[in-house]
């Protein structure tokens, strides 16, 4: 159902990953008017650019909606407008945020990708209804962002929610994408986990591991029981810490990885203290692949007071 809203300057909404990007109109309610999905041919910051730049306006004349403002979601530790790292991207230290807005002469705002699609998910999404979120979505990477209070929380530089980038105990040494060691992502993140997988012989991604190790496959037992652990341990304590009222869980790692999904909801029904699960709900994330594109949209018309 499309959500009646007055004619206004509409939101270009931007989703960045790692091989594709993500363009869309949308507006202020949350309609997506009009997107688009491209293949990223080069991950150079400046074809990015140009990519953005040559697709805003054809959007914009193909929706004869103006835009007034523009909000990009990454996979990446921000430091205000710039991306301090983005492993899948292989970004250091790029101003992107600053250049972006020059080349497209509107104000624009990024954000982390976990943070628009919890902010997806808590204005149209799983979240509705409930002022205090913790979404954790598990796809080629590990990532959570907290809601609190109707704010989202970004922390003293905005480095709050990095949950795959906690440190496993017990000598744990894999090299991270972001240049340390022994990071959850680092064994649980889809991409990272591939490679485990392979070093132990094992081919495919987290759906063939599931599948073997409910097989019997005695090595993919191992390595499952692991990522299980890891991850139920880590949203288990990330609830006992922050004390949401609704749990959101997402990402395509869980959607093609039931048995995951399940053994994080047991773990955090089984470790999280009884005061903070206390009348704590679990939701599957609802708004699919548009909720960080959606997020990113209601985030930048709300710093940007586009909708008021």
């Amino acid at each position: 159902m499309t959500r009646d809203v007055k004619a206004k300057p509409h939101i270009l909404a931007v989703d960045l990953g790692g091989t594709h990007i993500r363009i869309a109109c949308v507006d202020v309610g949350g309609n997506i008017k009009k997107l688009c999905k491209l293949k990223l041919e080069h991950k150079a910051p400046e074809y990015v650019l140009s990519l953005i730049a040559e697709e805003a306006p054809k959007l914009s004349e193909s929706t004869g909606m103006p835009f007034g403002v523009c909000g990009l979601g990454v996979a990446a530790m921000l430091r205000g407008q710039t991306v301090a790292i983005a492993p899948n991207l292989g970004w250091r230290e790029e101003e992107f945020g600053q250049k972006l807005e020059k080349r497209l002469g509107l104000p624009t705002f990024l954000f982390n990708d976990l943070s628009t699609a919890a902010w997806g998910e808590f204005s149209l999404g799983a979240a509705q209804g409930f002022r205090d979120s913790l979404t954790v979505f598990i796809g080629s990477g590990v990532g959570s962002a907290l809601i609190s209070r109707r704010r989202l929380i970004e922390g003293a530089k905005g480095m709050a929610g990095e949950l795959g980038h906690m440190k496993l105990s017990g000598g744990h040494e894999a090299l991270c994408g972001c240049g340390q060691q022994g990071c959850l992502e680092a064994y649980a993140g889809g991409k990272n986990l591939k490679e485990r997988m392979a070093e132990q012989g094992l081919e495919g991604g987290a759906a063939e591991l599931e599948a073997a190790a409910q097989q019997g496959n005695p090595v993919a037992q191992k390595l499952y029981a692991f990522v299980c652990e890891q991850l139920g341990l880590a949203v288990a304590n990330a609830v006992t810490l922050l004390n949401p009222g609704v749990l959101v869980l997402g990402g395509g790692m869980l959607v093609h990885c039931p048995g995951i999904y399940s053994a994080i909801e047991a773990s955090v029904r089984q470790r999280a203290s009884s005061a903070a699960q206390d009348g704590l709900a679990i939701r599957q994330a609802s708004l699919g692949d548009n909720s960080g594109l959606l997020g990113a949209a209601l985030l930048a018309a709300e710093r940007s007071k586009l909708g008021t």
